[in-house]
């Protein structure tokens, strides 16, 4: 009789609880090392330095959200450049005279009602920190005013802690005001860099949950819009015996993979918007527990 693969061995058999307990520490050696092994990747992922305009493009599409146009921006750098105490405050007045959720769009209330000053102070301050005052991205609008935001330190790599900064609720003239290395004479641009740095770990869950917010807010209205159609086009209409789209099959694989659905064979257009409504819809908007849906 031939040796077993794994020889039953007397201390095996005296012992086998052991024998299971060094085999599972062995796996959690394992699995730490994996992470350990996967954290290391990610931190080198995040150390590596974007593009230069990856900041701009961030911060310049958060500002179009927030309506700021184009012709903001030299306004914007010169409100950026005062001292942060009086034009946060007017920022946070504002946003509850205009009853807004988010901070940026208080801005363009601000700015257009002391433009021409601000615009000249922008230009002055932009010079002093070495970018063009002269707009070279005229195509590019959401560029340029994002550029503005770099010129005061805003970094693609803390955009969401910056989302949770204009979301904040509980009044970040006060954040500010308590952040370990802001003075009163501080830039408000700068001021407001250096308390998304330090404030990190508060600020970017609530970047999160309104990022989260506007993307099911976009939802909705994609689902509205479709309602809208006439049943007539949407029951029976040509599109229904097309190809599945990508984004449909992207969804299907999103929905059998967070509800643990059966795999389906992938139909025409129409049958796989129906198997997506019947099974709840992206599961990314779903009711959270206790919520109703």
């Amino acid at each position: 009789m031939k040796s077993p693969t794994f020889p039953i061995t007397k201390d095996v058999l005296q012992d086998p609880v052991g024998r299971l307990n060094a085999l599972i520490a062995a796996a959690h050696a394992e699995m730490a090392a994996a992470e350990a092994e996967a954290a290391k990747a990610e931190a080198d992922m995040a150390a590596i330095e974007p593009h230069p305009h990856a900041h701009g493009y961030t911060a310049g599409g958060d500002c179009r959200y927030a309506g700021l146009q184009p012709g903001h921006r030299l306004a914007l750098a010169g409100l950026l450049a005062r001292p942060w105490r009086f034009p946060l405050a007017k920022l946070e007045v504002a946003k509850l005279q205009h009853n807004l959720d988010y901070l940026l769009k208080a801005f363009p209330a601000v700015l257009d009602d002391g433009n021409d000053d601000l615009a000249e102070e922008g230009a002055t301050a932009l010079t002093e920190r070495g970018e063009a005052v002269a707009e070279k991205v005229l195509h590019k609008p959401a560029l340029g005013l994002g550029m503005v935001w770099r010129a005061y330190g805003f970094h693609h790599r803390d955009r969401i802690a910056w989302v949770g900064a204009f979301a904040y609720r509980g009044g970040l003239s006060q954040l500010v005001d308590r952040t370990a290395g802001v003075d009163r004479d501080m830039p408000l641009g700068d001021s407001l860099t250096v308390t998304v740095k330090t404030h990190a770990t508060l600020l970017t869950p609530i970047g999160k949950q309104e990022l989260h917010a506007r993307a099911a807010r976009r939802d909705a209205q994609r689902q509205a819009s479709w309602s809208s159609v006439p049943e007539t086009y949407r029951e029976n209409g040509p599109w229904r015996d097309r190809a599945p789209t990508k984004s449909q099959r992207h969804m299907m694989r999103r929905i059998e993979a967070a509800r643990a659905l059966p795999m389906v064979e992938v139909g025409r257009r129409g049958d796989s918007s129906e198997w997506i409504a019947s099974s709840g819809g992206n599961p990314r908007f779903a009711p959270s527990r206790g919520e109703k849906a």
